[in-house]
């Protein structure tokens, strides 16, 4: 791999990431990044238009890409999709777990479904697609695996019991699993977003009004004080991804505004 350097040579030259959630948001965004610095992408996402958008969208760019309509959280999809995407392009090097849903509901309205719907797509999902991969990346000694996991994790706040437990569960996972694949070359990390515009966020701040008033009561204190966009969240998977974060493992990237400090 190279890295960046006056011979403007792109950092993931000849690298292939998967990406779940890929069809929007920070999944889009992510792949999108990573595709400008060199890699081929396989997304991953449930509706199938979005993902062929994405395709389309890194093709225009001269990398190589493939879509799959996938249920991140179950198996047998998971491993069609690793199984297919190693087959179009050879080897997976990447995996980004992004794909994500949200639901609001206190512990007195909590049902059995939420909950086990949210756990699944966040912390089920990371579990099935790294287990997909590592199988990929321990022959060639080499692998990078990136987690969304959010500012949730961290930091209690009413009505998003399950988010932030699966959120923390994805967390407390990516721990172990960097100790465990450390010796094959493999690190894993994550990115914990503050409040970020995406189409799975932007409904609740229909306004200017409403999303300055979020960054604010969040406690964002970088300046110009406001919300953070999809390309921030996408620049930090790349340095995880790429070859500055070599020594760096089994960590999380807070990308909040200052709104929350470990």
């Amino acid at each position: 791999m190279k890295k960046r350097g006056m011979g403007g040579a792109v950092q993931l030259e000849g690298r292939v990431a998967m990406v779940t959630g890929g069809g929007s948001g920070i999944g889009r965004a992510s792949a999108l990044m990573l595709a400008r610095e060199g890699a081929d992408i396989v997304v991953c996402d449930i509706s199938p238009e979005a993902g062929q958008r994405v395709v389309a969208e890194v093709e225009a760019l001269g990398r190589g890409a493939v879509g799959f309509p996938t249920d991140s959280s179950d198996r047998l999809q998971v491993q069609e999709l690793t199984k297919a995407g190693a087959e179009r392009f050879g080897k997976i090097d990447i995996l980004l777990n992004n794909a994500g849903i949200g639901a609001y509901s206190t512990i007195r309205d909590l049902t059995d479904e939420i909950w086990d719907r949210i756990v699944a797509v966040h912390l089920r999902s990371m579990f099935l697609c790294s287990q997909a991969v590592v199988e990929h990346m321990i022959p060639q000694g080499w692998g990078r695996i990136v987690n969304i996991i959010s500012r949730a994790a961290f930091r209690g706040r009413a009505g998003t019991g399950p988010y932030a437990a699966a959120k923390g569960g994805m967390l407390a996972y990516s721990r172990v699993l960097a100790a465990e694949t450390a010796p094959w070359g493999i690190t894993v990390n994550n990115v914990a977003p503050g409040t970020t515009l995406t189409p799975m966020t932007i409904g609740g701040f229909p306004s200017e009004q409403a999303r300055d008033q979020e960054a604010r009561s969040s406690g964002v204190i970088t300046q110009p004080v406001r919300l953070a966009e999809a390309d921030e969240m996408a620049g930090a998977v790349l340095y995880l991804c790429g070859p500055y974060s070599a020594h760096v493992t089994g960590t999380t990237l807070h990308v909040n505004g200052g709104s929350y400090m470990p």
